[in-house]
């Protein structure tokens, strides 16, 4: 979070330096409702207690859809150019991921699933005339992973990653619009890893999406 705070500071000071008259400032802030497909490369590492790796499984193209809300605001320097925040209300959750007779004695399933938690961006949005846009995005967010049958994984923490979208807004009377977008992101790779003797690794890469959104939005 402080990466994100870090960077939509250095996006208004910088535009700031070029003389944007402050007397054009408005604001705006909206409710989205998102529906993605996710996909992601993982690979899990099952290590002896004597550090040997015997296993290595990997699952490519793993992919889920999920819907969610969120909420945004964003500071319009004119009609043409605003920066915006905007955070996912909820988690995003994964499926449940099975791995049959993987739990030491052979008969025993293992089971991981995650949740995205605390997902924000920030973001600089660009409007031409007739009232399409495009978005260029920083975000973050926080991964939960529970398993079952597995030792406790410790949770990967953090990771960041970019967004880029191109929508249509309409706007109708008293400062009320509506968006439609369509939204390209991708994050860091990330690693967890259950803590026992016998350690099991999980490393997830290549994570991306492509999200639809609609979006009410009120200017003021």
């Amino acid at each position: 979070m402080k990466k994100i705070f870090a960077i939509l500071a250095a996006l208004f000071f910088s535009t700031s330096a070029y003389a944007v008259d402050l007397s054009s400032f408005s604001g705006s802030i909206g409710l989205t409702g998102n529906y993605g497909l996710y996909g992601a490369d993982g690979k899990e590492e099952n290590t002896n207690s004597s550090g040997v790796l015997e296993r290595t499984t990997k699952k490519d193209g793993a992919a889920f859809v999920d819907g969610y809300a969120s909420v945004f605001a964003e500071l319009n320097f004119n009609d043409n150019f605003a920066l915006g925040i905007d955070y996912v209300l909820g988690e995003v959750d994964t499926p449940k991921n099975i791995n049959s007779g993987e739990g030491g004695d052979d008969t025993t399933d293992i089971e991981v699933e995650a949740a995205f938690e605390e997902l924000t961006t920030i973001y600089a949005l660009l409007k031409s005339d007739i009232g399409v846009y495009a978005k260029i995005g920083f975000s973050t967010m926080d991964i939960d992973v529970t398993s079952k049958n597995a030792g406790t994984y410790a949770d990967p923490g953090n990771t960041d990653g970019e967004q880029y979208a191109i929508g249509y807004e309409h706007e109708a009377d008293n400062g009320v619009g509506i968006r439609a977008e369509l939204a390209y992101h991708e994050f860091d790779s990330v690693s967890a890893n259950n803590g026992a003797t016998d350690k099991n690794t999980i490393t997830v890469t290549n994570m991306r999406g492509a999200t639809a959104r609609l979006s009410l939005v009120k200017s003021f």
